[in-house]
């Protein structure tokens, strides 16, 4: 820790004034006659003297109010002179529990803001007005012809507070420059429930037993598509009608993966899930691993990827006659079902949200059932 007194002294300038015998002045005399600058000064952890000057003596009062502040909390010492090129190898290479996309996403946020403030720029002198610029720039950032959405904006903005907190912790910047910053607010996008006979027609066009797996757990067990895509037989509790999420180390034939919430959960299975998914147990092949597996071309055998995915669902969703949605619109509708027979930590633990409001304000829809009953329980008050 920083010594914890910061003093305020004279630094002169120039050669020494003398008499007219060409004595030297004393040093009580030098304020009158010496140029000199307020100086601040201090010591940090491993004794090494730390100075800056002022050109007046309240400016450095002010500083050294500041610094002594900052002392008293244990940041008295100077950052680490580290540039902006320098943390991004540093941040990545210790960042390892980060998901790949996640990563990628946060590499892509470090690019941009090294090319916004220029190279090279050193993180320490980065402050909350540089982070304001850097976010009014990439407001007018266009790609393709289109200026980012503001969700966008919003979302590197939680990313770059995300990347800075790791440089405070790291001693290489004292605050935050993206703390102080709000997000800009964005109107909730509409999403489509898909009722029960609209699931049924969706299992009913499925042009394949894989698809109707895939649609079955989005819509019954309400998991993620990429905990479908990962899922494995292991993962599948027959006796006890349970799937297991959970993060999956690489192996032979296995590739890893994280779950996006990090923790296991456990799912229970409905029985249309169950009866599905024990075809797929009965077409699959000795030693297949994952439950959703390619049935042809140069990749049989392997773990369906994402690729060409939303296409397909959009293909199977027009042929049964449903409204346009998503593959992920499935998920919300399983949480806005259950959330009609059981309490809201019960839908928030199942659907692996970390913070129960992101179940109530994104996952949950009024249908319209709700609406009408609301209604007549108004007509009925207003009756009295």
């Amino acid at each position: 820790m920083a010594t914890e007194k910061v003093g305020i002294y004279r630094k002169y300038h120039g050669t020494v004034p003398i008499d007219k015998l060409g004595t030297p002045l004393p040093t009580s005399e030098w304020p009158r006659l010496r140029v000199f600058r307020w100086a601040v000064r201090w010591f940090g952890a491993n004794g090494k003297r730390f100075s800056k000057s002022f050109e007046s003596r309240r400016e450095a009062e002010r500083y050294a109010e500041t610094k002594q502040a900052e002392i008293r909390v244990g940041r008295g010492d100077r950052p680490r002179s580290v540039t902006l090129a320098e943390f991004t190898r540093m941040y990545l290479g210790l960042r390892g529990d980060l998901a790949p996309s996640t990563k990628l996403e946060h590499k892509r946020t470090l690019r941009f803001l090294s090319e916004f403030l220029g190279m090279p720029m050193f993180v320490s002198k980065i402050t909350s007005l540089d982070a304001r610029r850097f976010l009014a720039g990439y407001r007018e950032r266009e790609y393709r012809g289109r200026k980012p959405a503001t969700a966008t904006v919003n979302k590197a903005l939680r990313e770059s507070r995300r990347i800075f907190r790791e440089a405070v912790a790291c001693s290489l910047i004292h605050e935050n420059p993206f703390q102080g910053l709000r997000q800009e607010k964005v109107a909730q996008r509409p999403w489509q429930f898909v009722g029960p006979a609209e699931y049924r027609r969706l299992i009913e066009a499925s042009p394949s037993l894989r698809w109707r797996g895939m649609i079955a757990l989005g819509y019954c067990c309400g998991l993620r598509l990429g905990e479908v895509l990962n899922l494995t037989w292991a993962d599948v509790d027959f006796e006890r009608s349970q799937v297991r999420i959970v993060r999956k180390d690489a192996g032979k034939q296995r590739a890893a993966w994280t779950p996006k919430d990090k923790d296991m959960r456990i799912v229970p299975l409905p029985s249309p899930a169950v009866s599905i998914l024990v075809e797929l147990q009965l077409a699959a092949a000795d030693g297949q691993e994952y439950v959703f597996v390619n049935r042809k071309g140069p990749a049989r055998g392997g773990r369906v990827k994402r690729q060409n995915v939303w296409r397909d669902f959009q293909t199977i969703r027009r042929k049964a006659g449903v409204a346009k949605c998503s593959f992920h619109d499935l998920r919300k509708s399983f949480c806005t079902n259950l959330a009609a027979a059981v309490p809201l930590h019960v839908v928030q633990e199942l659907a692996g949200h970390a913070d129960i409001r992101t179940t109530r304000v994104h996952y949950l829809k009024v249908r319209d059932e709700q609406i009408d009953l609301s209604r007549r329980a108004l007509e009925d008050v207003m009756r009295l």
